[in-house]
């Protein structure tokens, strides 16, 4: 096959140029992304009980929902929240289950479960719809949250036009609640007419609501029957609700006031000091960002004039910006490792030579990536850094067959048409071996599952086409060059017995002392050699125990969130206030630009990692902080800050994040105790936060149960309920007017459908004087004050109730500063074995430590495969057991040198630096595999054992030097200039790649001797 391309050069190298054009093709057809899409397999279930304790909500509706999930296959874990009027489950799959399947499942039990729920609890909803692209984010300022709500009318059209741009998936908005028609009723006026808040709710929904009256045929022609409603709110007032004894008509108007307004509000957002409504727009998974941005754009240019010019649209966050911003380093990073493999390559290679070996670089890259847009890969970040890692092996094999071509040429004196097809026969099935020995490291990444197998799921893809592409084109354009080349230089025959390359000279000097005097010295006490390496080798992993673990570092731009955490029982307003405050200082600081902050939920946002940790509730505040590039050190205010906010806002919990690169896998301290019994887990909770607080580098201490919180307790007087006849239902939707109200309709405004909620006019008053102001309706029709029925008295409740795997638990939480998740969590162990839990109380790490684990489990496993196949790979070329194991101790080296360079870098041991341990697998692999092969072939040939070792050492030097060396030059790019979460992999490869080659040269070649002697005294 490689003799008939050779030969047919015309067609070889037409199929090449028109693969390079088919490759071009495809990358600019591959969408842009800044990281690749992260496939979420959990789903989420929220069920609304209005006016339910958190403890009834638990019992009625999640404890049954949840063993209804119970009952489906591939459930990873259940957790669920159970609060006031609210059930949330949340659902994840198994990592290799098929989603779609599970969730159409879960909605059939759900649909079952709704019959076993209360009557007033609303129909479980399922989102599973949880995978989106973000996009953009816009915000709109104005001077006050009054003003914002006047363009209500106008942000929800916006929203409308947005949802219809082809990829859009989501358009949400925030800071500008829900618009509602509020009927506030005074209840002494309703005791004045004699009428029921029941009866007014009844009168206003037989005028609100019509029944459809379809059509009508008359005369050969359909009319359309239509009754004209009233779409101005202020027309309810004039409602009949009853009339007096005199006859006269009670109205609406005489009872109640009649206001279109807008709920109460949750949460409040700020940008630059204003408040402001933002508009987030989200695109479907695979999207490509440059395309939808620009018709967002286009349409948000064609909207913007609606906006009253008192208004300002700003931008937040643009993915774009952000995929510019690291596609232009990329680029640049990429640019620079092409032209450093070049330059090594001419260290050793004359200019032409090393010029037409370059080319496997663009050549390889573009025949690639032909495939990548069918298997719905896009160009990220990952895909680029896949490239750039390849961009050194690429060249590996054409330096191989270049080589060993030149050598066939200068020592056998073979012409260059025998010399091109023979030498690359040679090494044809060594070079084969090798790639997939390559492959066959990245090949497993495929099966790495959940968020970090989808992050790195572009690795493999992207490494192995290309490597594929490269050994084809060694197979076949290197030795028609080659050919080409040596028939044009027959005019001047000296000119190939120079040493070819700018350091020619110098790398044939020293492979002549590396043959000459260190081989020989080598092989003849090869034990002793081959111990002291392999001994060396096995001391440098003792300093593993001295390297921390933290898998996705800080990122290294000027970032920074503050978030705040009130008191249980906070409001919203005194939220603001002090989010407000610490907001205005900080703008305050040097070198701060932008910021946005609210109370309630996350601040608008201003980069990636905001959200992975995002809690709401009116006593939660957040500030996002974007400083001067280059002059703002996040590191450095996360030490100066808190200090300085304690002393201000003493009472408060603040704490300072800086955003994190990569996969989102929980608070660094998150430990989860399980028990039946709230008080027993809020007694071990306390125990652990206080051992947690006492332990250096932590802070932001919290557990997901919270604090009681204030409550009103309404004590029911049974045997006065049974005497008037009040059910229990009567009395809760009766209370339900003292606080959220009762929604009991809809009302179209000709835009949109609004809730119609009816509530008492004075809720700020005093709970007890409303309370005795209220009646209850009995089953006669006839108001029983409330005040005859129950007794008020103010107290504490539980908030939230927590299950795990259906059972109740309690998770304590921790920021860490200074010192790494894995170094606290150390300590923090040594506290819990001081905390005595009694029988049926357990406790069970989680968050980023338990992901953490769980992904270093699977890459561990995934290495055994990883070096399984090598093994297989190399037994199948040389049908020997002992062989592999020979190439395989230049894995064991690479590895030690690795965390080397990590230890000396100061550097965790972080997921790409896991990564670059399993890609120096398939690298290191492929010298010792062309070193053992030309042994072999040399004995074949009658050679003896010294000589044929010698021989082989001394034709595989150059291109084993030059082949390490455009590797590891190759990655210097990403380690000094490169984003931070890639640096780890080439320090990893870099310093495995240097070790193991020095120790190769000199540990593989002494080890087969010392099995080959063993082998012939057998």
């Amino acid at each position: 096959m490689i003799a008939y391309f050779i030969k047919k050069k015309k067609l070889t190298l037409f199929i090449f140029i028109m693969a390079i054009v088919a490759g071009l093709y495809s990358v600019s057809q591959l969408p842009r992304q800044e990281t690749p899409d992260i496939i979420k397999k959990t789903a989420v279930v929220t069920t609304l009980y209005p006016g339910a304790t958190p403890q009834k909500v638990e019992q009625t509706v999640t404890k049954p929902l949840e063993q209804k999930m119970k009952e489906i296959n591939h459930i990873k874990k259940i957790s669920s929240t159970s609060e006031n009027g609210l059930s949330t489950i949340i659902i994840e799959t198994e990592g290799n289950a098929n989603a779609a399947e599970v969730w159409d499942t879960l909605r059939k039990k759900m649909n079952d479960a709704q019959f076993f729920l209360p009557t007033d609890a609303q129909k479980p909803v399922v989102n599973d719809d949880l995978n989106k692209v973000f996009i953009h984010s816009y915000a709109i300022t104005g001077d006050s949250v009054e003003q914002l709500y006047q363009l209500n009318d106008m942000v929800i059209s916006w929203k409308d036009q947005l949802k219809t741009i082809p990829g859009v998936s989501e358009v949400t908005i925030k800071g500008l609640p829900d618009q509602e028609v509020q009927i506030q009723i005074d209840a002494q006026k309703l005791q004045q007419y004699h009428i029921s808040w029941e009866q007014l709710m009844s009168a206003v929904q037989k005028e609100n609501e019509q029944y459809p009256i379809g059509n009508l045929d008359y005369n050969e022609r359909t009319y359309r029957m239509n009754v004209t409603q009233s779409k101005n709110a202020q027309d309810l007032s004039k409602v009949i609700i009853s009339k007096t004894e005199s006859g006269a008509p009670v109205y609406l108007s005489d009872v109640g006031t009649v206001l279109l307004t807008h709920n109460t509000s949750s949460y409040m957002a700020f940008f630059n000091g204003k408040p402001a409504i933002t508009l987030t727009i989200n695109g479907n998974t695979g999207s490509d960002v440059d395309t939808i941005y620009s018709k967002v754009n286009k349409e948000m240019q064609l909207l913007k004039p609606d906006l009253p010019n008192t208004f300002q649209l700003n931008t937040l966050f643009s993915q774009t910006e952000r995929i510019d911003h690291i596609f232009h380093g990329l680029t640049r990073e990429l640019l620079f490792a092409i032209a450093a493999v070049v330059i090594v390559c001419t260290l050793g290679l004359n200019l032409i030579t090393s010029s037409f070996v370059a080319l496997a670089i663009p050549i390889s890259i573009a025949i690639g990536l032909i495939i990548l847009p069918m298997l719905g890969i896009t160009l990220n970040q990952v895909t680029v850094i896949g490239l750039i890692i390849v961009m050194g092996i690429l060249v590996d094999d054409a330096v191989v067959v270049n080589d060993n071509i030149e050598r066939r040429m200068m020592t056998l004196g073979e012409s260059p048409k025998i010399a091109a097809l023979n030498g690359t026969k040679e090494v044809s099935i060594s070079i084969l071996t090798a790639t997939l020995a390559t492959v066959a490291s990245f090949a497993p990444l495929f099966f790495l599952s959940g968020d970090a197998g989808s992050l790195i799921k572009p690795l493999p893809f992207a490494v192995i086409f290309t490597l594929l592409a490269s050994m084809l084109m060694s197979f076949t354009v290197i030795p028609i060059f080659r050919e080409w080349y040596g028939q044009r230089n027959q005019k001047t025959p000296n000119s190939t017995m120079k040493p070819s390359g700018l350091l020619g000279k110098q790398i044939d000097a020293l492979r002549n002392v590396y043959t000459s005097k260190l081989i020989p010295r080598v092989i003849k006490q090869p034990g002793l050699y081959a111990a002291l390496g392999l001994l060396i080798s096995t001391t440098l992993y003792g300093i593993l125990a001295l390297i921390p673990i933290d898998l996705f570092p800080r990122t290294n731009d000027p970032e920074l969130s503050i978030n705040v955490r009130m008191p249980t029982g906070t409001s919203i307003e005194e939220t603001k206030r002090v989010t407000e405050d610490i907001a205005k200082w900080v703008k305050q600081q040097p070198h701060v630009e932008t910021i946005s902050y609210a109370a309630g939920g996350d601040a608008p946002r201003l980069f990636k990692d905001m959200t992975a940790d995002a809690k709401t509730g009116t006593t939660v505040g957040q500030i996002a902080i974007i400083g001067e590039e280059g002059a703002f050190d996040p590191d450095e205010m996360a030490d100066k800050w808190p200090s300085i906010l304690k002393d201000r806002y003493p009472g408060q919990s603040i704490s300072l994040k800086i955003a994190k690169v990569g996969v989102p896998l929980g608070k660094p301290i998150s430990i989860r105790i399980l028990g039946n019994d709230v008080d027993q887990l809020r007694s071990l909770s306390q125990q652990l936060k206080e051992g947690i607080m006492a332990t250096r580098g932590t802070q932001d201490i919290q557990d997901n149960m919270e604090n009681e919180g204030y409550t009103l307790d309404f004590q029911i007087n049974k045997q006065a309920m049974d005497q008037y006849q009040v059910s229990n239902n009567d009395l809760t939707r009766t209370l339900l007017l003292m606080g959220n109200g009762v929604s009991f309709s809809r009302f179209d405004t000709g835009k949109d459908l609004i809730n119609i909620k009816l509530k008492l006019s004075q809720t700020d008053q005093n709970p007890e004087i409303l309370f005795q102001q209220l009646n209850v309706t009995n089953a006669n029709g006839i108001q029983i004050p409330l005040s005859q029925l129950a007794e008020l008295k103010p107290s504490f409740a539980t908030q939230k109730i927590n299950h795990y795997n259906l059972k109740r638990s309690i998770t304590v939480e921790a920021e860490v500063h200074g010192r790494t998740a894995s170094e606290v969590m150390k300590d923090v162990k040594l506290k819990l074995q001081d905390i005595k839990f009694p029988p049926g109380y357990t406790w069970e790490i989680g968050g980023e430590i338990s992901g953490q684990d769980d992904i270093l489990s699977e890459i561990g496993w995934l290495y055994v495969v990883v070096i399984l196949l090598i093994f297989m790979l190399i037994f199948l070329q040389f049908y020997s057991f002992s062989t592999p194991l020979i190439i395989l101790t230049t894995v064991y080296m690479a590895a030690a040198g690795g965390f080397l360079g990590l230890f000396i870098l100061n550097t965790p041991v972080s997921f790409m630096g896991v990564l670059g341990l399993m890609t120096l697998a398939g690298i290191v692999v492929r010298n010792g595999i062309v070193l053992i092969e030309f042994i072999e072939d040399a004995r074949r040939e009658g050679i003896e054992l010294k000589e044929a070792v010698i021989a082989a050492t001394k034709a595989r030097f150059r291109p084993i030097l030059l082949t390490s060396l455009t590797a590891i030059v190759g990655l210097i790019p990403i380690a000094l200039i490169g984003e931070l979460m890639f640096r780890p992999l080439a320090y990893t490869i870099m310093f495995g790649l240097m070790y193991s080659t020095i120790l190769t040269m000199f540990v593989v070649p002494s080890l087969y001797m010392v099995i080959a002697r063993w082998k012939l005294k057998r």
